[in-house]
C-alpha cells in the first residue's frame, strides 16, 4: 500500500477524532454552562437554596463551591441587616414611648402654669413635677445614649482600684430616706479590703440600678442585704431581698432593654437592668438572678481580676 495514502489516511482519523473530541467538549461545557446559570438562578432565591450537585466535577465544582460561599455570606449579612434594622425600629418606638409620656406631663403643667389660677402650694407642686419629669428625661437619654455607645464599642471605661465598701455605702446613704419611706431595712456586709478593678462612675450607676429595682420590689417591713466577696479569681457582690419575687415567664427577660414584667413599675421604663447587665459585661464580668415569687429575689455579680471569664 503507498506509504502516503497510509499517512492521509491516519491523519484523516486523527483530525476526524479532533473534530468530535472538539464537538464533544462543546456540547459538554454548553451544557456545564447552563447547569450553572441555573445554580445561579436559584441561589437568587433566598428561600431555596441549592445543593452544590454531584454532576459537576473539576473546576465547574470549584466555582460553584466559591459561589456558595459567597452566596452564603451574604445571605447572612442581609439577615443582620434585617434584624439590626428591625431592632432599631423597635428600639426608636419605645424611645419615643418613654419621652412622650414626660412630655405629656410637663405641657400639662406648664399650661396650668401659663393659667395663673394656681395657688401657691399647687404652683410648688407643678414645679416641682416639672423638674422631676425633666430629669426623668435626662436620665433617659443619657441611659440611651450609654447603651449606645456599648454596643457601639465607643465607650470608654476607666480602669481603677475601687472599694466596694465605699461604693455600696454611696448607694445606700443615696435610697436611705426612700427606705425609711417604705419601712425596708438595708444591711450590707462588705469587707474593708474588697477592691475592685473598673469605672467608678459607671460601677456605682449599675450596681445603683440594681438595689433600687430590689427596693421598688420590697415590701413595708422587708429586707434587703447586700454582701461581697473576694475569690483569687473574682470580686463577687450579693444582692438579696425577700420581696415579691419575679415570675417564672419574666425572669429569663429581666435584662432584655425595654423588657416590662408582670410586677413592673407602670413608671419603670425598662432600661435600668439591661444597663446594668451591658456595663457589668463591659468590665469583664457577669450578672445573674434567682427569683421565687413571694420568696425574693437574688443578684449575683462576679467582676473577674483576669481576661478569663
Amino acid at each position: 500500500m503507498n506509504p502516503y495514502l497510509i499517512v492521509s489516511c491516519v491523519l484523516g482519523f486523527i483530525v476526524i477524532a479532533l473534530v468530535i473530541y472538539i464537538a464533544a467538549d462543546r456540547i459538554k461545557r454548553r451544557k456545564e454552562l447552563d447547569e450553572l446559570i441555573e445554580f445561579l438562578t436559584k441561589v437568587q432565591d433566598r428561600d431555596t437554596f441549592p445543593d452544590l450537585g454531584l454532576e459537576a466535577e473539576g473546576r465547574m465544582l470549584i466555582l460553584r463551591s466559591e459561589i456558595y460561599k459567597l452566596a452564603s455570606t451574604l445571605q447572612e449579612q442581609y439577615a443582620g441587616e434585617v434584624k439590626k434594622n428591625t431592632y432599631m425600629a423597635d428600639m426608636l418606638s419605645n424611645i419615643s414611648h418613654q419621652i412622650k409620656t414626660p412630655l405629656t406631663a410637663i405641657n400639662l403643667m406648664t399650661d396650668a402654669l401659663k393659667n395663673g389660677s394656681l395657688d401657691e402650694a399647687q404652683r410648688r407642686r407643678c414645679i416641682a413635677n416639672i423638674t422631676a419629669q425633666t430629669d426623668h428625661i435626662t436620665w433617659l437619654v443619657r441611659s440611651l445614649l450609654t447603651l449606645a455607645e456599648i454596643d457601639a464599642g465607643v465607650l470608654v471605661l476607666k480602669k481603677e482600684e475601687v472599694s466596694v465598701k465605699d461604693l455600696i455605702d454611696e448607694i445606700v446613704s443615696g435610697i436611705a430616706i426612700e427606705a425609711d419611706i417604705k419601712d425596708v431595712q438595708i444591711e450590707t456586709d462588705i469587707p474593708s479590703d474588697n477592691v475592685l478593678v473598673c469605672d467608678r462612675r459607671w460601677t456605682l450607676e449599675a450596681l445603683s440600678n440594681i438595689i433600687k429595682n430590689s427596693l421598688q420590689h420590697t415590701e413595708a417591713g422587708g429586707k434587703i442585704k447586700i454582701s461581697s466577696e473576694e475569690t483569687n479569681l473574682s470580686v463577687n457582690i450579693r444582692i438579696e431581698d425577700d420581696g415579691c419575687g419575679i415570675s417564672k415567664k419574666d425572669l429569663p427577660n429581666i435584662f432584655e432593654r425595654f423588657y416590662h414584667g408582670g410586677k413592673s413599675d407602670p413608671n419603670s421604663n425598662g432600661i435600668g437592668l439591661s444597663l446594668s447587665k451591658q456595663i457589668i459585661n463591659s468590665q469583664n464580668g457577669t450578672i445573674s438572678c434567682e427569683s421565687e415569687e413571694g420568696k425574693g429575689t437574688i443578684f449575683e455579680i462576679k467582676i473577674y481580676k483576669s481576661a478569663t471569664v
